[in-house]
């Protein structure tokens, strides 16, 4: 049980010695980008015990209307991969909202390795999943149009 300030400081460090810096969001969120996917990295406690999880979250569409066929895609096809699977969060009207692509790790044991592929693996998936998500139920690219 390493707990969030140190998983949180180990985790800075293997992103830094993989990308040379490391940017962090207004929230102490690691922020990592590629091409149209921006991918937040988060560090959270988890349990009482002190135990931490790693959350990646990619917020790949907002404003997107929610209809039957986007809640089945999410509940079906959006769970159907080997790293990540996506969300669907409802704006305060609740006729649009927000898809993500997420992935949790267990933060206490991390190797270097084990992150640095998820994060990658999770951004590339995002990259290309957005635009084909826009494409088939509309919304606006949470990232740059690249």
């Amino acid at each position: 049980m390493a707990g969030v300030d140190a998983v949180r400081n180990k985790v800075q460090r293997m992103l830094a010695n993989e990308f040379g810096s490391v940017e962090i969001d207004n929230e102490g969120r690691f922020v990592f980008k590629h091409q149209s996917s921006v991918t937040f990295i988060d560090v959270k406690e988890w349990d009482a015990a002190d135990n931490t999880i790693v959350s990646l979250t990619c917020p790949m569409l907002t404003d997107v209307e929610i209809t039957p066929e986007l809640t089945r895609w999410i509940a079906v096809d959006g769970q159907d991969f080997i790293f990540g699977n996506t969300r669907l969060s409802p704006d305060e009207n609740g006729r649009t909202g927000w898809i993500f692509f997420e992935h949790e790790l267990l933060g206490d044991d991390l190797d270097e390795p084990e992150l640095l592929h998820a994060v990658v693996v999770l951004a590339v998936g995002a990259n290309n999943l957005d635009n084909e998500l826009r494409d088939k139920f509309g919304g606006q690219l949470f990232g740059p149009d690249v």
